[in-house]
Parts: structure tokens; sequence; C-alpha cells
């Protein structure tokens, strides 16, 4: 690895041979290392996750809050982003770091102090991203391990908003905050309980599944090319099912004026079936 710059005297910014910058932290590595010459990692260094090349906001952003917080709080949040990268199966990445570490241990002081803020989302985000939220309990679990304090479900909440807000910026969709998010899955929710009634309201786990996979479904809409691609069988089986379930179709058609009003995004007859699928699961 080539050293990019000198952060401080146990803090190395390196360049991985990929064309991504990597943050090592090493006790004591900074003193005899300079720019342009090679580093070999120790054992007890720490090689965070990646981040874009020449990305010097992001590298301003570490090195100030390198000097206020522990290690072990990066340490803490490097090792929960590679888990949402695991369960979550999305590509977050090192641009994580210093927001989560950031919160994570201003949130500890909070505590600390007697402080607890309460989550004004909780509830939506359990429901509509249970996966992200998950994540976040594995978090609690793991700050109290470090710091002997265990946050409220509140907190879970927050951070599996750091992960949501990951992973809206990733894409050209027109929504880029959870706040936003929020608001449309509901009015999703909105019209499922409109067409069919109270059983499918906020209560229903079969209509927060629906609007979760929406949801993973607008993450991957232009980002990912071959899905855009129309596929004759998917037209035709939409036609199949919208005979067979004109109930449900009549919904279908509700809910992507709705969205295609909200969002930046055309669906087509794929897109279309895989909703029509979801509804039929709920109300059969």
């Amino acid at each position: 690895m080539k050293i990019l710059q000198v952060l401080n005297n146990n803090v190395l910014l390196v360049e991985d041979g990929d064309d991504k910058q990597q943050i090592i932290w090493g006790k004591g590595i900074g003193f005899k290392s300079t720019a342009g010459t090679d580093y070999v990692p120790q054992a007890d260094d720490h090689i965070f996750l990646p981040v874009s090349h020449d990305d010097d906001e992001w590298i301003d952003s570490f090195k100030e809050l390198a000097s206020e917080i522990p290690r072990s709080y990066f340490e803490l949040t490097d090792m929960l982003v590679g888990i949402a990268q695991q369960d979550i199966q999305k590509d977050f990445d090192g641009h994580l770091l210093v927001p989560l570490t950031d919160h994570i241990y201003f949130a500890v002081q909070r505590m600390r102090n007697g402080t607890i803020l309460r989550n004004p989302m909780l509830f939506d985000i359990q429901r509509f991203f249970p996966k992200e939220y998950e994540v976040g309990k594995q978090a609690l679990r793991m700050i109290e391990h470090l710091s002997g304090i265990m946050p409220p479900d509140d907190e879970a909440a927050f951070i599996a908003m750091h992960l949501i807000e990951h992973e809206l910026n990733g894409t050209d969709m027109a929504v880029h905050s959870v706040a936003d998010c929020l608001e449309i899955l509901d009015g999703v929710n909105h019209i499922m309980a409109e067409d069919f009634g109270n059983r499918f309201s906020e209560s229903s786990v079969a209509t927060s599944r629906m609007a979760t996979h929406l949801y993973y479904l607008l993450l991957s809409t232009k980002a990912d090319h071959r899905r855009r691609i129309q596929a004759k069988a998917d037209a035709a089986l939409l036609l199949q099912m919208s005979a067979q379930y004109p109930a449900a179709r009549h919904t279908l058609d509700r809910i992507v004026v709705y969205l295609e009003r909200h969002i930046n995004y055309h669906f087509n007859d794929s897109d279309r079936l895989f909703l029509i699928i979801h509804i039929i699961h709920i109300i059969d």
C-alpha cells in the first residue's frame, strides 16, 4: 500500500491499488512514515473500509473526528458497516464511517449525561425497514459491550436511518431522505387500506412486507440496467393475473400512478408484475 497522507501519529491514508483510499490506524505508525512510500500493515493495525479516491471532504472530516473520538468507536462502526453489507446485501462503504461513528459516540456521551432522544420514526422504521432496524439492534448490543450503556430502541432506529440514507444516496431516485421515503411508503399503505379495508392498514405485516420490497425495487431501478430490460413473458403473465385478479389490478394501477407522481421512475410491465404479485399475496 502506498501512503498518500500521514493524518496524525497513529493514522495513515493509503492507496489500495484499486483506485480506492483506505484509513489505517495503528499505534505510532505515523511517526516515521512519509507520503509516497510503501507501508506494510502490522498485526495490530486496523484497516478501515475503502472510499472513493480523492475524497478530500471525507478525509478532512475523518481527521477532525479522529482527534476527539477513540479508535474503538471507529472500529465498532467499521464492524457494523460490514454486518450491514452482509445482512442487507447492499454495497455500504467507508463513507458511512464518519457520520455513523460521530452519531454513536455522541449518543453515548448524551446517555452518560442522562439525555435520551426519542425517535418519532421508530414505528415506521421497524415495520418498513426490518433489516436495517435489526442491524441497528445489533449495534445496541455492540455499544453496550463497548461503553457499558445499553441504548434504547430509538437509537436502533437512528442507526437504521443512517443506513437507509446511504442506500438512497446511492441511487438516482427523486427521494433522498428517510422522511420522504417513509411518507411515500405510508401512501402505498393507505391505498391498500382504502381498497381492501382496515385489516390491511398500519398493523398489517403483509402490507409492510410489500412496501419494503417496493423500497428495494426502487433502490435498484436505474442503477441496474439489466433489471430494466422487460421480458415478454412478464407482460403476458401480467395480463393473465390482471384478468384473474381485477381488484388487485385496480390497486396496482392506483399505486403506480401515486408512485410515478412522487418519484422519477416509470414502471414497465416487469415492475408491475412484481407489485401485483405482492398485492395478490396480501389479499388472497
